[in-house]
This record gives C-alpha cells, structure tokens and sequence, in this order.
C-alpha cells in the first residue's frame, strides 16, 4: 500500500512540475544576403589577421608592444584566467561528490544522561567480551569516505554546464574584442601621428613662403611701392601660421603621449612612416558577406554565446520544478580503540541509500526564478539581434566614408595642384606690380588650408581602413580556444 501512495506522490510532483514550465525559443531575424555593394567575397579582409592586414613594419612594432604590455588588455587576460576556472567548476557540477572521513575523538559523558546510563549498563551485559566494553572517557576513530550524488534527470546540471561553457565562450570573444579595439586604436593614433607630422612640414614650408612674401613687402615699402597696411597684413598671415604650427605641434606631442598610454611603455621610440610612403589600399568592396561577419566579429560570437548561456540557464531554471533524486552513502572503518580499526572485520561500516526532494512551499520563488531566466534570454536574443543589425549597418558606413573620401581626394589633389601654382604666378606678379599684396595672401592663405585639408582627408581615410578592419572582426582570432 505505502508502494502506491509513493508512486502517486511522485506522479503529482511531476504534473505540478510541469504545470506552466513551458518556454519558446525566440527565432532569428533573417539578416540580407550580401552588402549594398558590388564585390568578391572570395577574398575577403575578413580572413587576413591584423598581421596581414597591416604593411607598415613599424606598426606592426608597436601593435605587437601593446599586445604585450597594454593594461586593460592585461586585466582581461586574467579575467579569461577566472572565467577558465570557472568553467571547470560548471564541468564538475555533474559528478558525484565524493569526501575523505579521518577523524578522532573523545567525549565525556554525564552520568545523568541517556548515553552515559546507557553506556554504564552495556558495560554489565553478558553479550559482549572485555574488549567490547565501551570505555570512559568514550574515544571514537573513523577513517573512509562518503559520496552524494543527485542524478541530473531533468537536466539541471547538464544545462548549468552548458551555461558555464558557453559564458567561458563570450569572454573569450570579449578578450578577442577588447585585442580588436586595441588594434584598431593603436593604428589610428599612428596615422594620426602620421598624418599631424605632415601637417607640420606643410606649415614649415609655408612660413617660409610667408617669410619671403614679408621681406618682399618690406622692400616694397621702402621703395615707395607698397604701404604699411601690407607689411602689416603679410606679417599677420606670418603669426598665424606660426600660432598654428604650435598648435600642431602641440596636438603632436598630445598624440604620441595617448598611444604610449595604449602601449604601456612611456620611453618607447615611437618612429613611423612618412604620409608620401604611405601605401595602404585596399580592395575595399572585397569585404565578404554577412555570414562572414556573423563568423568573424567578436561582439557578435560574444552575444551569441550569451544568448545560448541564457537558454540554458531557462532550462535550469524549468528543471527546478521537478523532484530532486539524490544518492548518498560512505563506506569505512569506526572503531573506539585504534588498535581495532583495521585489523578486525567488525570495525567495517557502511551507508547505501537514496532521498527524493521536491518543491512544495517554495514553488512560487521558483517560478519566479524561472520567469526571471527567460526575461533574461529574450534580453540576450535582442542583444545579439542589435549587435548583427548594427555590425551590418557599421560595415555600409565604413565603405561609404572610403569610397566618398577616396573620390573627394582626387579633387582635394588637384585643387593643391592649382593653388600651389598660383603663390608662385601671385609672387612673380606681386613684386613687378601687377598683383596687389592681397592676391599674394589669398592664395597663400589658400594653399595652406588645401594642404591641410589633403592631409586630414587622407588621414581619415587610413583612420575608415582601419575602421572597416576593426568591423569585419579580422582580429576574432586572438585568443586561443581552450578547453
């Protein structure tokens, strides 16, 4: 009869298990097929690492410097150390936990007491021999092992390890993203070093046609063919100049000290190229496809592992309804006199047995629990949906800034072309008569801003190469995959 009424026991445990635990699956957004542009995805810049990507030997020094000795990149290598062992801890979950007994004794017992009583009168007793007795003080020894083990039949534990594995997943796709960023950084402020030394070699070289233009003037005043006012204004352009070359400079040094904070290393020689040399195109419309994305950009890997970390953490959560099977048991020796532990049979004993647990009160905290955990994947499966969505639409606005900078370089080159020409024909024309001292500033003033305008424009298109090497993830395979 008590056979019966366990088994019904445990029919409606599981009926209210079950009751209301169901959960959906959200699906994927389909994301297109390819990118706005024309191109091969056979040879994407997906699939070359950053060593390949970069040319330049000096930058690649210095990447490899702040791979080595960056703080932050640092601190999250040894946060993958925590996530490691933790993801061995989510392993283990499932095997049964098994604990060495050794232990030693000795209790006093009062004589008013049921043990002390009871212990005194054993001692009188005709079935036992002399070395039975129970002594006083009573001295206990124990030395085995105990085991309990709750056998995973709703997939609790073997959710929690998939849950373990996978968040071990996204940190390492952290790491990869926190290594692809750094790249992308460290790259930057080069070009802009780059691109900020050739600014003050322009400026350098224009002081000098301005200081030309202001002795010129002054040789002209004093032959009674110019007056003050135009000394006066080609020595204003002269200042300004030179205020923008401190200003330059000033930015230069800015630079250089924000890249030694990327590198961690405050005495290193920062040398690099100069923007002439600078050969760095790309076949920028070989990008790949979305599924190349999908494989490649870290933040993406990392969403998606939390987004099945999330999933199997609703699974656990869902396994908490059900009754709990749990076996337990030990096996070892227990003696009061030492000399007995081991030498004879009657000191053996053993424990075998089994519990069966399950929710009855705390049904509604596990419920709660478990609505929790799956508000938490629909979180994480909008979070993957955004990170795609966005990686997508960063790749398109990428390629547009190139491919608009590359065109509006090609005008930007001419229009120096032109103007560098003209300070020479407003020189010649300005010291026989024919220009007036503000032809010779305008295109002077003009000049130089072309010049500087080129070598932003130029810099900004290295800073979108970088840029759409950072959004392909063509770093994702910094960190290697564990175990």
């Amino acid at each position: 009869m008590m056979k019966y009424r366990f088994e019904l026991l445990v029919l409606v445990l599981l009926l209210l298990g079950s009751c209301k635990s169901s959960y959906e699956i959200p699906e994927k957004n389909e994301i297109p097929s390819a990118f706005e542009i024309e191109g091969d995805s056979s040879n994407s810049l997906a699939n070359q690492s950053w060593e390949q990507f970069f040319e330049d030997s000096r930058l690649k020094n210095l990447i490899n410097l702040a791979l080595e000795k960056n703080f932050d990149l640092l601190k999250t290598m040894e946060k993958i150390q925590i996530a490691n062992a933790q993801m061995r801890m989510g392993k283990m979950g499932m095997l049964p936990q098994i604990n060495g007994v050794l232990g030693a004794s000795q209790k006093k017992f009062g004589k008013y007491t049921m043990d002390g009583v009871g212990n005194y009168d054993t001692n009188f007793s005709t079935n036992i021999t002399e070395d039975e007795k129970i002594p006083d003080p009573y001295r206990d020894f124990s030395v085995g092992a105990q085991f309990s083990w709750e056998i995973d039949i709703w997939g609790k534990y073997s959710n929690r390890k998939k849950a373990s594995i996978a968040r071990w997943m996204a940190t390492q796709q952290a790491a990869n993203l926190v290594q692809t960023q750094l790249v992308a950084q460290v790259a930057k402020l080069y070009y802009q070093l780059v691109g900020l030394d050739e600014e003050i070699i322009i400026l350098k070289k224009n002081i000098s046609y301005q200081q030309v233009a202001f002795g010129l003037s002054k040789d002209l005043k004093e032959s009674g063919k110019e007056t003050q006012l135009a000394v006066d204004q080609f020595e204003a352009l002269l200042l300004h100049s030179k205020s923008l070359l401190k200003e330059k400079e000033r930015e230069l040094k800015a630079t250089e000290l924000t890249l030694k904070g990327l590198l961690g290393d405050y005495q290193v020689n920062l040398q690099r190229t100069t923007l002439s040399e600078v050969n760095f195109e790309p076949e920028i419309v070989q990008i790949g496809v979305p599924a190349n994305l999908l494989v490649r950009r870290p933040d993406i890997l990392q969403a998606e592992s939390e987004l099945q970390a999330s999933h199997a953490d609703v699974g656990e959560a869902r396994a908490a309804f059900f009754p709990a099977v749990r076996l337990f048991g030990g096996a070892g020796f227990n003696a009061f006199d030492f000399s007995k532990l081991f030498l004879t049979p009657g000191s053996t004993v053993y424990e075998l047995g089994a519990g069966l647990t399950a929710p009855i009160f705390n049904r509604g905290r596990i419920k709660a629990n478990f609505e929790q955990a799956k508000a938490s994947q629909q979180i994480a499966w909008l979070d993957y949906e955004k990170t795609v969505f966005n990686a997508y639409l960063e790749v398109l606005q990428v390629v547009n800034a190139y491919s608009t900078l590359d065109e509006q370089l090609e005008f930007k080159t001419e229009e120096v072309l032109v103007l560098r020409r003209s300070i020479s024909n407003a020189n010649t024309m300005f010291s026989v008569g024919y220009a007036n001292y503000l032809d010779v500033i305008n295109s002077q003033n003009r000049a130089l801003e072309a010049e500087l305008d080129y070598v932003s424009l130029k810099t900004q298109q290295l800073e979108s190469i970088v840029s759409l090497y950072k959004s392909l993830g063509g770093a994702s395979q910094f960190v290697e995959q564990g175990e």
